[in-house]
């Protein structure tokens, strides 16, 4: 399989779970702490490390794409989600201070949307969703954001007593009548923190889109969504 980003062949897969978040909720994963993953495949399926193949995507990346092209994003993406889960209480409408996360929240907010651009590219490819795919692979090679792309981040509204969870959710999507998709959204999880990524055609007028951020509206404040 090659590349989707860049045509080389695929030799290297992405973690659809940032191996950081992991981490950080887990700490070191072994044979004595395993994790448990559920899926549509398997219940309590035993993980004994965060590189197992459960954590990543099918769609093969190569690895100057997976590795040095988008670095910068995952990079972005682990400071921000570890401030915002460091956090004393993540509220609804909170506004968060990027100057106090990035010495330039501007363009690191743009990395951010590319982290999960890529992410929302590998599923696209995997699961056959009917996005245009090639805008996404523009994106990441230029570093230039996707119109159609918005993101909302905010307190989660899932847990279990006693659980961390960390997770995706499947992707959600409004098809025209020729098949065409006019809207996609689904969600990325990291205990506290819930990442609804949202992709809409131009004149999309949807519940989440009220509360989303785009890179080229994005200044210093980052207001936390509310889902229901």
């Amino acid at each position: 399989m090659d590349c989707w980003i860049c045509g080389q062949p695929g030799d290297s897969a992405e973690h659809l779970m940032k191996v950081s978040d992991l981490r950080s909720a887990f700490g070191v994963i072994s044979q004595v702490k395993p994790l448990y993953v559920h899926s549509k495949r398997a219940k309590n399926a035993r993980k004994r490390t965060v590189r197992d193949d459960a954590f990543k995507s099918k769609a093969l990346l190569c690895s100057t794409c997976n590795n040095s092209l988008s670095q910068p994003y995952d990079r972005a993406w682990e400071r921000l989600s570890a401030a915002l889960r460091e956090l004393p209480a993540l509220r609804p409408k909170q506004l968060v201070r990027l100057d106090k996360i990035y010495p330039h929240p501007r363009a690191s907010m743009l990395d951010v949307h590319l982290f999960f651009l890529k992410l929302f590219g590998c599923r696209i490819a995997e699961e056959g969703i009917p996005i245009d795919i090639r805008p996404f692979a523009e994106a990441l090679v230029h570093r230039k954001s996707h119109p159609g792309i918005f993101i909302a981040i905010g307190p989660t509204s899932f847990s279990l007593p006693g659980k961390t969870i960390l997770g995706w959710t499947e992707i959600s999507v409004a098809q025209r009548e020729d098949g065409s998709c006019a809207y996609a959204q689904w969600f990325y999880h990291v205990q506290n923190v819930a990442v609804l990524i949202m992709y809409a055609e131009p004149g999309e007028h949807r519940q989440g889109l009220a509360q989303a951020w785009h890179p080229s509206t994005q200044g210093r404040l980052l207001q936390m969504a509310r889902f229901a």
